[in-house]
């Protein structure tokens, strides 16, 4: 027998043992840095989102402008400048004045256009009554429960979203037609308003944001306005979409 063949053919068998053996647990090697299983199992374990960009404890300035959405008769624009106070990364405080431009829509010209409808009386239908809120301000307490990030273009972008509830007043006139048409039937109006809206603050430096923000308005008026001594009460509401810039202080 060639003892030289024999011991070469063990040498082999014996790598090729330990190569099978040592396989699997490169595999499991592999695999179990993100296996658990280890730990005691009334344990948990959680992954911490980092804030990049903290804003408890600083003080806040914005600028918004905003397309009201909602109005039946104008199209409106509005400028709005905020400023607020964040006590954590949670809770915040807001202030804010809205500026509103109406303009009258294609829906009003095509009703005043319209032919004149002849009612019971054999007089032609009055326009309706419109309602311009012309400025608004109030107070907002933003809660700001979910931070996160995103990939846009291959760039970490990490924002805030965050809700608004809070109370304020409304500046507002009603009449019908414009203002410039039938000056002498249109009147002011001051109204309290509840505001509820959510939005998001887009990081883009230590100091420099993106915003995004939906804020709507609900008030109770007369739908006649109040004119002819009408007392109909009915609650209203509109909604602003409102995009900007703001800086942490």
């Amino acid at each position: 027998m060639n003892l030289k063949f024999v011991s070469g053919g063990v040498c082999k068998a014996l790598l090729l043992a330990l190569w099978c053996a040592w396989t699997p647990g490169v595999s499991f090697a592999d695999e179990s840095e993100y296996n658990f299983s280890w730990l005691d199992p009334e344990k948990k374990v959680y992954v911490l989102q980092n804030r990049r960009y903290p804003k408890s404890q600083h003080a806040s300035l914005s600028l918004l402008g905003g397309y009201g959405l909602g109005e039946i008769y104008r199209t409106v624009y509005s400028i709005q400048p905020r400023i607020g106070y964040w006590f954590n990364e949670e809770w915040g405080i807001e202030g804010f004045f809205s500026y509103r431009h109406h303009v009258q829509n294609g829906t009003y010209r095509a009703l005043v256009n319209a032919p004149a409808v002849i009612n019971a009386t054999n007089q032609a239908t009055a326009t309706p009554m419109i309602r311009e809120v012309n400025a608004q301000f109030g107070v907002l307490m933003n809660w700001a429960p979910w931070y996160a990030k995103i990939n846009v273009f291959d760039t970490i972008l990490y924002f805030d979203w965050y809700f608004s509830a809070g109370a304020g007043m409304l500046m507002t006139e009603v009449g019908p037609k414009s203002k410039t048409e039938a000056p002498s039937f249109w009147r002011s109006e001051n109204l309290f308003a509840v505001f509820l809206g959510t939005g998001q603050l887009f990081h883009l430096s230590d100091m420099v944001d993106l915003r995004l923000d939906l804020l709507g308005h609900f008030y109770q008026a007369d739908i006649y306005g109040g004119l002819n001594g009408s007392n109909q009460p009915t609650l209203f509401s509109s909604f602003t979409f409102n995009a900007g810039i703001g800086f942490r202080l």
